[in-house]
């Protein structure tokens, strides 16, 4: 891993100990979040540091800063505003508040503009370090309250759900890597955490193989993925032993043999189909079990948790999905899941209607791969459909990808993918959607690989042909 390491924990220190004064001057500490994964557990964190130093705090989870948001939290009269894995985008909408009262950024999206000097503000891009792929947000929200007390980490399993929420296991058998990886390690050494190689089935250890399997939508399995007939079948026709005793059995139940025979047909259908072996291999990587985590509930695997927060939060409930990270359990929990089959289903449903309707959904651009969702997905799925769509055989990998949809304000919401080869070769996605929304009236912003945009209806074609030239020149014209 390369950039200034000690550089970036000695300012995680230095955050903390602003905190731990500010905590002492003011006592109460509203903690402005991000609404994904990353953002709650980020959240989640830091509040928990927070209540340990004697403060008290109040979460709010937001999808982006506005003017107006910054204008609301300036009205309230507050002293101090801590906003965790979101702000550094938004620097230049921040500087009011700033002036006003104390702000601390803890974040990892890749700084927009400089840093006022009124706000407090750390993030790995400072020191060298990729906020893309090396360290979440929740991870540098972790840097900090570790930073404050041995006793903070209990909170790494957290930051781990956080990472894995982030998609940022793109290392090797699906590895967390980078800072990542050390609290990976410390969460290990405290016996916080497992580490594992599996099969990647959603509910290794809850649910029954064929509805694991069903639920597996990395890679999206055309004709299995939401199907649990058709899963059912397919695991029968292995001759896969489902049941004993009048009991499901689950994937970890499952024998090594009987895993190389599932994952040997589900590879050879894949292939058949055009799949890629990239995409292929994602049903194989290294499993995450939180060991403090009830057996047979899905908080136990780190991706499973971290799908639960992202369905609550998508399905508009994103205060039960912080409820999780701070403890609650039982009602909660079940209220979690509940949510999650009813969202993993409309996922469903929405991706086998855009294989059904590929020819007229997907369009194939100068250098870019446009899907257009409209009708079909709405804005607070499209992130997640558009990362299961760039892991699938949808779409050409090698092009950098755009998912469409209408918002109810009448803007258009785009979410973009690319593969990492594109990346190491030059191409920011973060920096190009936000410099093409711009330049239309919108915003946006992510990160290499990962981003997206709001931006006006009427702008979409030009936003289209910024995005395009831009891409082409990060590339070249030999690229793409």
């Amino acid at each position: 891993m390369e950039g200034n390491v000690e550089g970036f924990l000695e300012a995680c220190g230095k955050v903390g100990k602003t905190l731990a004064s500010l905590v002492e001057r003011e006592g109460f500490i509203p903690i402005i979040t991000h609404d994904d994964p990353d953002g709650l557990t980020a959240g989640a964190i830091m509040a928990k540091a927070v209540e340990r130093l004697g403060g008290g705090f109040h979460l709010h989870v937001v999808e982006r800063i506005t003017a107006d948001l910054v204008e609301e939290l300036a009205q309230t009269g507050g002293k101090v505003y801590l906003f965790s894995e979101i702000g550094s985008g938004y620097l230049d909408l921040l500087k009011p508040l700033a002036s006003k009262a104390s702000v601390i950024v803890v974040d990892h999206h890749k700084p927009v503009g400089v840093s006022p000097g009124e706000i407090t503000h750390v993030n790995p891009h400072l020191y060298g370090i990729d906020g893309s792929s090396e360290v979440s947000g929740s991870a540098v929200c972790y840097f900090v309250a570790r930073s404050l007390s041995r006793e903070n980490v209990d909170l790494a399993p957290l930051a781990v759900v956080g990472a894995l929420g982030d998609l940022q296991d793109k290392d090797h058998d699906r590895r967390l890597a980078g800072l990542n990886r050390r609290i990976v390690e410390e969460a290990e050494k405290a016996g916080l955490l497992e580490v594992s190689v599996d099969l990647m089935f959603y509910g290794r250890e809850t649910r029954p193989v064929h509805k694991a399997m069903a639920s597996t939508m990395n890679p999206f399995i055309p004709g299995l993925s939401g199907r649990e007939d058709k899963c059912y079948g397919f695991l029968v026709n292995l001759g896969i032993k489902l049941r004993v005793d009048d009991r499901w059995r689950t994937p970890a139940e499952l024998t090594q043999e009987e895993k190389k025979k599932i994952f040997s047909e589900i590879t050879a259908y894949l292939a058949s189909l055009g799949f890629k072996s990239a995409s292929i291999f994602q049903l194989i990587g290294e499993v995450y079990t939180l060991t403090r985590e009830s057996k047979y509930t899905p908080l136990r695997d780190g991706r499973e948790f971290a799908s639960l927060l992202n369905a609550c939060s998508k399905m508009g409930r994103p205060g039960l999905a912080l409820t999780l990270c701070l403890g609650a359990r039982r009602e909660a929990l079940e209220e979690a899941q509940q949510l999650f089959n009813e969202y993993r289903r409309s996922l469903s449903e929405a991706l086998n209607r855009l294989l059904e309707e590929r020819t007229q959904r997907v369009k194939t651009l100068k250098g870019l791969i446009l899907v257009e969702c409209f009708g079909l997905v709405d804005e607070h799925k499209l992130s997640p459909v558009a990362s299961l769509i760039s892991s699938s055989n949808m779409v050409d990998a090698d092009k950098p990808m755009l998912a469409v949809t209408s918002r109810e304000t009448g803007e258009l919401k785009v979410s973009a993918r690319a593969p990492k080869r594109l990346a190491e070769a030059g191409l920011n996605l973060g920096e190009i959607l936000r410099a093409a929304a711009e330049k239309v009236g919108g915003r946006g912003g992510g990160h290499s690989v990962a981003a997206g945009a709001t931006i006006p209806g009427e702008a979409f074609q030009r936003f289209l042909g910024h995005v395009a030239e831009m891409v082409e020149a990060s590339l070249g014209k030999g690229e793409g």
